[in-house]
């Protein structure tokens, strides 16, 4: 598997990257939309396909079917005008050699382009096989960026989050404190028309979460327990890890520091509910522990990707800082 070297061109103030004026507009398009400029013959055929594949996977979690990104086509005559502001966007093209670059703002603000370029479309395709965790990585990180800024505008106070966890994050005021009156343990509920998105946070202690092959049953252990005795459900229910699918476990990083990344199902045990959740488990070496943050969708009718993908923007927006009172 050979990965190439991605090419960061950013464009500045006015500035293109061969110096050239240009004209920065806002960009349009709506989050985890990507517009794919290719050719008609190329987006029906293997690289087409392997664009699919690898942009519009299924989201991790969610039982239903929902992609990773809404993928819309346009032919490279046609990117132009209104259409070339699109925030995202993945370019294919032609060249005597295989080459994945990255561009910055070229037509607007905020704006990320991905152009891989080869010599035939066996090349080109494979160019987006093997760099498809870096591609995918590029457009999540970017969409998360522009996630943050709305929410950042419409912010809850979190200092009592501060307070108790050392922990900066942006939450948008359409959620709400639900336990109010439970010092260690923090969990924000939003309604939604279709249910609710809730957060968790709290912290458990370092041995309780290893490194090793028990680190997903260890996880598992760890939310089931809380969230077992500090979400209410109706008599004869319990707030659970569903059993059978075991969640995806990744390595990631949150607030400058490691962390487990756990996806999967939540249910209610005995009752028909459940729902995709998300999960870090973050080293706090200050504290030597482990900082858990958490959140999930109960909205048994509706998609739940764009809804997820607000979770884990203001999960990711983590960070750690003095308590106010410091």
């Amino acid at each position: 598997m050979k990965k190439f070297i991605f090419t960061i061109c950013t464009a500045f103030l006015l500035l293109s990257c061969d110096d050239q004026p240009v004209t920065v507009q806002d960009s349009m398009g709506q989050l985890n939309k990507i517009m794919v400029v290719i050719e008609n013959e190329d987006w029906d055929g293997q690289v087409g396909d392997t664009i699919r594949n690898v942009l519009a996977q299924s989201v991790v979690g969610i039982v239903r079917d929902e992609p990773l990104f809404t993928l819309n086509h346009v032919k490279p005559r046609s990117f132009k005008g209104a259409i070339q502001k699109s925030r995202n966007f993945l370019q294919i093209k032609k060249s005597d050699s295989v080459k994945v670059s990255v561009k910055e703002n070229p037509y607007a603000n905020p704006q990320l382009g991905i152009i891989v370029s080869g010599p035939n479309p066996d090349a080109v395709a494979q160019a987006v096989y093997d760099n498809q965790n870096d591609i995918i990585k590029l457009f999540t990180k970017s969409e998360v960026s522009y996630k943050k800024g709305l929410m950042d505008k419409v912010a809850l106070n979190v200092d009592r989050i501060k307070k108790r966890f050392g922990i900066d994050l942006t939450v948008p005021r359409a959620y709400r404190y639900a336990a109010v009156n439970d010092p260690d343990f923090v969990w924000l509920r939003r309604n939604i028309p279709e249910g609710t998105m809730d957060l968790m946070i709290y912290e458990v202690d370092r041995s309780l979460i290893t490194r090793d092959s028990n680190t997903v049953s260890q996880i598992i252990k760890v939310r089931d327990s809380i969230g077992g005795l500090k979400i209410p459900v109706d008599e004869g229910g319990v707030f659970q890890t569903e059993p059978i699918f075991t969640p995806s476990l990744f390595e990631s990083e949150v607030a400058g520091a490691f962390a487990f990344e756990t996806r999967g199902t939540w249910e209610v045990k005995n009752m028909f509910m459940a729902g995709p959740f998300i999960n870090y488990a973050v080293y706090n070496k200050e504290r030597d522990n482990w900082l858990i943050l958490e959140g999930y969708v109960s909205a048994p009718n509706a998609d739940k990707r764009n809804y997820l993908f607000e979770i884990e923007a203001i999960l990711r927006s983590a960070s750690f800082v003095a308590a106010p009172n410091e």
